[in-house]
């Protein structure tokens, strides 16, 4: 049990490595204290779906709920072979990395313990497992840059009268 809950415990500490010389990669606009990031960044992971995340470190989103509100940061994470790589790291105001442990958060014990150790770093459409804190509040990873591109639009064909001039 006690290895399980080390393994997972690294699950929330997901590794990432900081690339120097690249310009970074766009980031979205944060609310990390809206009451419904985590439904925002969830629908939107639903509804397009997202490409297969590729092994490296990537830029994601680390979303914390509780029963009123949610809480979303920015972090990176490190996957190898599709699957998370613990520690996960946290964006600090600063542009700084730190360990998600900064934020104060541990994994519910009895929630580790009752976990497949093969599928609980598993990413599945652009997206962790669902955690489950000490503290009573749920976790998911999203690795919004596997996001699939918005559906384009069919564009309207104009009335017959723009088209035809005679």
């Amino acid at each position: 049990m006690k290895k399980i809950s080390t393994l997972f415990f690294g699950l929330a500490m997901l590794s990432a490595f900081v690339t120097f010389g690249q310009a970074p990669a766009k980031k979205p606009a944060t609310s990390s204290t809206s009451g419904s990031c985590f439904s925002e960044w969830h629908t939107l992971f639903r509804e397009r779906g997202a490409k297969p995340v590729t092994d490296g470190t990537h830029e994601v989103i680390v979303t914390v709920r509780g029963e009123d509100n949610s809480e979303c940061y920015l972090g990176k994470a490190t996957v190898a072979d599709g699957k998370i790589v613990p520690p996960l790291l946290v964006q600090k105001q600063d542009g700084s990395f730190e360990s998600y442990a900064t934020l104060g958060k541990k994994l519910d014990p009895s929630w580790v313990a009752s976990q497949n150790k093969e599928t609980i770093y598993e990413i599945t459409d652009g997206m962790s497992v669902t955690f489950y804190t000490s503290d009573k509040e749920i976790g998911k990873i999203f690795f919004y840059t596997f996001v699939n591109d918005k559906p384009k639009a069919n564009k309207k064909a104009p009335a017959p009268s723009a088209l035809v001039k005679n």
